[in-house]
């Protein structure tokens, strides 16, 4: 089981990180695709990191079974963008890369949304053990 200090922290950065984002899109609208890309690249971060410190120190499956579906997902992404870069007429380049953007934006908002879900769970539901991380200082 893991610390509910630790899933307390987790959820927290994932909000903050969320929440910043969609804040400076509200302000700044026309950056919103690179806002969607840092927000992707810091939240995935984010995720993977405490994902695997989740899986490796408290052997939780959820968490194991995110960490190898989202390095599939990031494994199976590369070779899509060598199938972009072959020599293919325009059009067939023009609508692989519609694709790509749908495969790449849609994953990552599924991977998130799916561990973000699983982490206020096991903050909600689930009974935690008396650990360092659950210590007030």
């Amino acid at each position: 089981m893991i610390s509910k200090t630790l899933l307390k922290i987790d959820i927290i950065g994932q909000s903050l990180i969320i929440g910043g984002i969609l804040l400076y899109t509200i302000i700044q609208p026309a950056a919103v695709f690179m806002m969607l890309l840092l927000t992707f690249f810091f939240l995935g971060f984010w995720q993977f990191i405490n994902g695997l410190i989740q899986a490796i120190s408290y052997q939780d499956k959820k968490r194991t079974r995110y960490i190898f579906i989202s390095m599939l997902y990031v494994f199976g992404f590369a070779p899509l963008m060598g199938v972009a870069s072959n020599g293919l007429t325009e059009e067939v380049k023009n609508l692989i890369e519609i694709f790509i953007g749908i495969y790449f934006i849609g994953g990552c908002v599924g991977l998130a949304g799916w561990y973000y879900y699983n982490t206020y769970q096991d903050l909600k539901y689930e009974e935690h053990p008396r650990t360092f991380w659950d210590y007030e200082f």
